[in-house]
């Protein structure tokens, strides 16, 4: 079974890295969804993005809780990119209320840079609802970094949507 897995699994990597979606995690077994969830764990950023890959199609909070946790940890930008990238795609609306909350705890450890990745991901899932958290991050953030996350996101929630071009 374990061969199964990692066969499946390489190809789902694979596929997605070709921007292919897979349908995975809906359907994986308890022992191969805790696998993947572990992999956001692994000593390799390698392996930790390409858990963030395949959490995307596992719905809500089983994914969503340790995306979280690996985006708060996670100091490379390609990891933190793709922590964002999966959380969105996941779009658990809790995520919004428990990354905003980790922000302003001091007892957690954050990754460099991954605060105001966070910022971006919270500005993605929760959209317009949170102009108003961004609005206050604004006067009540130190770091300059996040301040100008938070003012990207509302640019982006404020913006007209984008026209297509005409070929």
């Amino acid at each position: 079974m374990f061969k199964r897995f990692v066969f499946v699994m390489s190809h789902a990597m694979w596929l997605a890295g070709m921007g292919i979606s897979v349908g995975l995690g809906a359907g994986l077994p308890k022992a191969s969804l805790q696998a993947v969830i572990k992999g956001l764990q692994d000593a390799s950023p390698e392996v930790r993005i390409a858990a963030a890959q395949a959490l995307t199609e596992v719905p809500g909070e089983a994914a969503a809780k340790p995306l979280e946790n690996a985006l708060i940890a996670a100091g490379e930008a390609l990891e933190q990119e793709a922590m964002v990238k999966a959380l969105v795609a996941v779009n658990d609306s809790a995520s919004v209320k428990r990354l905003s909350d980790a922000l302003v705890n001091p007892q957690f450890t954050w990754g460099a840079g991954a605060k105001p990745r966070a910022v971006e991901a919270i500005a993605r899932i929760g959209d317009r609802k949170v102009i108003k958290w961004l609005t206050d991050l604004l006067s009540s953030e130190q770091e300059p970094a996040v301040r100008a996350a938070a003012l990207r996101a509302l640019g982006e929630i404020g913006a007209p949507p984008k026209k297509e071009e005409k070929k």
